[in-house]
């Protein structure tokens, strides 16, 4: 190791540039050693840079660079590969014939953006959240928004191998029209956040380049496209017609170019005209590394109307900053990612600053909360798990017809569940698995009379609705509520992070199995949290449960209120009840008398709901064809064979033992679409029954849950009918009802069938 004085020596680099600053810079001078180890850094002073105890093995075992300090970012310098980060000239270190040390000046395509701007940098996350039927866009509060800089493209064209460059004419000139989109399409598709490269551009003209190389020269060629570049708008949506007119915009000179086989000239071309090549760039996750890379500025967390706002300092004169933002929130205890697109197409290139970003995110994990704090002594029970208001949970007996069969829909919710839409006062969806109860309670609780809370329920049906007497139970499971608060880390970086305080259950007197009603701030008693602003999501999560442990059924849970000495408080005001309202959700009102336990026309001793639980699974089965009453294929190889006068009949089984199960069967002939045969053959419903057109029964429902429908082979022949044979596929898909207030369970069932029909 270079750890003696006498094996060092000081080292003076001269510091000057070809083109003089327009503003004096604060510059750092990095010293590393070949292997890559930081030796010492020193500010530019007077025109030079000292290092005062260089090693004295020769200037062939160190490497100098020279950076705009980098304060603005309290950036840590610890490796060559910051040096990167930070723009850093390295100059070539060498002596002349009388031993005096020669360093060129700072290249003007370096130098020139050796300055910093200022950017403000504002905008909001949102989300759809399907509340009572409607989309309702809400903000996302408290989710750490990650702002990043995305690298312009003449930092990285010169690095980029020449077996990547040569890829580019044929991508370019010879596009899968249209491209397809990626499977999963990225949050959000690709094409809603690629850039509008075309409508915001006038045409320039440039001249072709004249060196064969792209030397430190042609620089100042690379730097022209930053002209055009500059004029790149924040992302608008785009779709698959962009790459259709990507390829239309590309002139006859630049195909030329790109024809040439040349690395050197394919590299000019690109850097001229890179806002003709990001369309088909963007649509090729392979290449994004070689011609995207984003370095992340700043951390911001949004407020309770999920909006952020900050400032940040970018590199370059006049220039504009790209950005590119993903988002993480607080979910079960760990930060995750719910937003994170494809940087190529969702960076807002040339960002205008100061102008609003919205973030819409639809991760299924993202729960809806920024609540505002109520007035009042109130108990806003609100949800079954974050989506199934409390108001659309059906609680009295409600009988309708589904199918030609009676169904009652107490203790069921219509609410939306992600990919299983469900229109408003449909109420079917049983609650299962995980289930939780949320509230928000008012401004005014806790106080010496109302402290405490606590859930029970008893099953009052069976599965069939027949009566049931279950005894009244405690819901005890252990529950946390979780607050947010600031900190500064030893660089003064503010953060967030959090802490959770134990609700319960506690014992209270003689009282045990109780819960603490939270303040309105976790400042304040019981909680007395002592961090810099502490804050926490109105909504509490009051009980939690397994449902699947309990029988299938309809129950009562009944919510309670006791005061500080553990007593149950009784002929409460009934306004202290709040429901969401059936039609908006929000403002809540008071909760109707279906809701209430009362004590009088005024008071009510507690609050309670029906709910249905139901936690069984879906069965789907494709059973052989029958002609004529008897299968004909004595194999599973699926040959049906006929005779003209014969009855083909298709047979499945959509079955749920309680009913609570959507189905649907499609049969495909061959390639063919025929839509004579599919309307014939294809048929959904509930698998309550037998399904119908109109009036006029479709596929017949037996006892056992089968369902069957006969044809004639030339209903089923239709546009085959001349060849007297065709292939057929079955499908057939039973998805469950049941929900645990935020999402369906996994519960379905499917199956999958082939049979030919071929003349006997």
């Amino acid at each position: 190791m270079e750890n003696s004085k006498a094996k060092r020596q000081s080292l003076t680099i001269p510091v000057n540039f070809e083109q003089p600053l327009k503003e004096p810079v604060p510059l750092t001078a990095f010293l590393f050693m070949r292997d890559g180890r930081l030796v010492q850094q020193v500010p530019v002073e007077k025109d030079a840079a000292t290092f005062k105890e260089a090693p004295a093995r020769g200037l062939g075992d160190v490497r100098v660079f020279i950076a705009p300090t980098p304060k603005e970012r309290a950036f840590q310098v610890t490796s060559v590969a910051d040096m990167e980060r930070l723009h850093a000239y390295e100059p070539l270190l060498d002596l002349d014939d009388k031993g005096k040390l020669q360093v060129l000046p700072v290249p003007e395509y370096l130098s020139k953006w050796w300055c910093f701007a200022f950017c403000r940098v504002r905008g909001s996350v949102t989300k759809n959240f399907v509340m009572d039927g409607m989309q309702q866009n809400r903000p996302v509060c408290n989710a750490r928004v990650h702002i990043c800089e995305v690298d312009k493209i003449w930092w990285l064209l010169l690095r980029i191998p020449d077996e990547i460059i040569l890829r580019i004419p044929e991508i370019v000139l010879n596009p899968e029209l249209p491209i397809p989109l990626p499977h999963p399409i990225p949050d959000p598709s690709p094409v809603e956040g690629t850039a509008d490269i075309f409508g915001r551009f006038q045409a320039k003209a440039y001249p072709k380049p004249t060196s064969s190389v792209l030397s430190a020269t042609a620089a100042a060629t690379i730097s022209k496209s930053a002209a055009i570049h500059d004029e790149v708008s924040a992302a608008q949506p785009r779709t698959s017609a962009t790459i259709r007119e990507a390829a239309t915009n590309i002139r006859g000179d630049i195909k030329q170019l790109l024809l040439s086989g040349n690395s050197a000239q394919i590299r000019e071309v690109i850097a001229q005209n890179f806002y003709l090549f990001h369309p088909f760039f963007c649509w090729l996750p392979w290449i994004w590394p070689y011609f995207y890379r984003c370095d992340e500025i700043i951390t911001v967390t949004t407020d309770m109307n999920g909006h952020f706002d900050t400032s940040i300092f970018y590199w370059g004169c006049g220039d504009h900053p790209d950005l590119y933002f993903w988002v993480e929130c607080f979910i079960d205890g760990v930060w995750t990612t719910v937003y994170k697109p494809p940087v190529p197409c969702h960076t807002y290139w040339n960002f205008a600053c100061g102008s609003e970003v919205t973030i819409n995110i639809t991760d299924p994990r993202v729960r809806w909360g920024c609540n505002t704090v109520i007035e009042g002594d109130i108990v806003w029970i609100k949800t079954i798990g974050h989506g199934a208001s409390i108001a659309h949970i059906q609680q009295t007996d409600l009988y309708s017809i589904i199918q030609n069969v009676s169904f009652n829909r107490i203790g069921l919710s219509d609410v939306s569940v992600p990919h299983r839409g469900n229109s408003v006062g449909d109420f079917r969806r049983p609650f299962g698995s995980q289930l939780y109860f949320l509230l928000q309670f008012g401004s005014g609780l806790p106080a010496g009379g109302m402290s405490y809370y606590r859930w029970s329920y008893r099953k009052t049906r069976n599965a069939d609705l027949s009566i049931a007497t279950g005894p009244l139970t405690i819901l005890n499971n252990e529950l946390f509520k979780s607050y947010s608060f600031e900190y500064y880390d030893v660089l003064m970086h503010k953060h967030i992070d959090y802490k959770s305080f134990r609700l319960g259950p506690v014992t209270v007197g003689s009282t045990n199995d109780l819960f603490i009603i939270p303040p309105v701030s976790p400042t304040q008693a019981p909680v007395n949290a002592v961090e810099m602003s502490p804050d926490w999501d109105q909504n509490t999560v009051s009980v939690t449960f397994d449902s699947s442990k309990l029988d299938d059924g309809l129950y009562e849970f009944i919510l309670e209120i006791f005061d500080g000495a553990g007593n149950k408080v009784t002929g409460l005001p009934r306004q202290l009840f709040q429901t969401p309202s059936y039609s908006s959700f929000a403002p809540s009102v008071d909760a109707p008398d279906d809701n209430l336990i009362l004590s009088s026309t005024t008071q009510a001793d507690a609050f309670h709901m029906n709910v249905r639980i139901d936690n069984q699974k879906c069965e789907a089965d494709i059973y052989k064809i029958l002609v004529d009453g008897a299968e004909t294929s004595a194999n599973c190889c699926g040959f049906v064979k006929y005779q003209p006068g014969s009855a083909v009949e298709l047979r499945l089984r959509g079955y749920h033992p309680h009913n609570f199960a959507d189905f649907s069967f499609v049969v495909q002939k061959g390639t063919c679409i025929d839509p004579t045969q599919t309307n014939a053959t294809n048929t959904s419903g509930m698998v309550i029954g037998s399904t119908y057109n109109g009036t006029v029964e479709n596929y017949h429902r037996s006892i056992a849950s089968v369902y069957s429908k006969s044809f004639t082979p030339a209903t089923l022949l239709g546009t085959c009918a001349g060849d007297g044979k065709a292939a057929f596929a079955e499908s057939l898909g039973v998805a469950v009802l049941t929900t645990d207030g935020n999402e369906y369970l996994e519960l379905d069932a499917s199956a999958l069938a082939a049979f030919a029909l071929e003349p006997a």
